[in-house]
């Protein structure tokens, strides 16, 4: 069997600025469903999500599978270097509680214009931070998508998601709205990240007992799209399957 390995490059997750811009506005974006519509279904998810995704990065950062090294504040010209457990707060933030609160609220106003410009917006943001940032040649994560526990992760992520949606046939439109504005937007950002050479894509096959790395343009679009189709979009939707069992989620 292919292994196939998604990595990335640069040194991964080290402006607190940024991660804290996204905090802001991910914040601002749950205080307007509160004000406007007396709803807090985008705080429930941003909260609980962002604390079970810590969580992973930590472990994930213990377990070396991802080096986040620690991140600097700039605050007019100085630099201050925060603690590594701030760091993996912020990156846990980013990473769970502001995909999930974006696809929750703009797929609940995927049909409203005003919002689905506002939308792009942000995908204009995003391709700018990343084309802006600097590449340097050192991998700061490597994984193997197609690992057996990976797959039976996801497999069981999955599944949850489709029976939880079975039994909730009401929450059924709003959870595809979700994935959908969570796989769009990630859809950008995944690709400006492989064109800028921040996120790459390795193949290896084993012959006759040798390893051997593949070359196969149609495996990078094939693992990328998985990436972003179950890694991010099917993980992230968990979070709202989930929580349509505590009552927290209305429609």
């Amino acid at each position: 069997m292919n292994e196939y390995y998604i990595l990335r490059v640069g040194n991964f997750a080290t402006n607190a600025n940024t991660k804290i811009y996204y905090r802001l506005f991910t914040i601002m974006l749950c205080i307007e469903e509160y004000l406007t519509i007396n709803k807090i279904d985008c705080f429930n998810i941003m909260i609980n999500s962002t604390v079970i995704w810590s969580i992973i990065e930590f472990i994930l950062h213990v377990s070396k599978t991802r080096v986040i090294r620690p991140m600097n504040l700039y605050i007019l010209n100085n630099k201050y270097q925060l603690p590594m457990q701030v760091g993996v707060f912020l990156q846990g933030f980013q990473e769970g509680g502001c995909i999930t609160t974006i696809g929750l609220y703009f797929g609940d106003r995927i049909h409203i214009r005003k919002y689905f410009l506002f939308l792009h917006f942000i995908i204009l943001f995003i391709i700018w931070s990343v084309s802006t940032r600097k590449l340097q040649n050192k991998i700061s994560s490597k994984r193997q998508v197609n690992a057996y526990t990976s797959l039976a992760l996801m497999s069981s992520v999955t599944t949850y998601n489709i029976i939880k949606l079975y039994q909730n046939p009401s929450h059924i439109q709003r959870a595809i709205n979700m994935l959908f504005v969570m796989i769009y937007i990630s859809s950008y950002w995944t690709f400006i990240a492989w064109y800028k050479g921040f996120r790459k894509v390795r193949v290896y096959q084993t012959i006759c007992g040798e390893r051997m790395r593949i070359i196969n343009k149609y495996d990078t679009i094939n693992v990328l799209g998985y990436d972003v189709i179950f890694e991010i979009g099917m993980a992230y939707l968990f979070f709202y399957c989930y929580y349509i069992e505590s009552n927290m989620l209305t429609i």
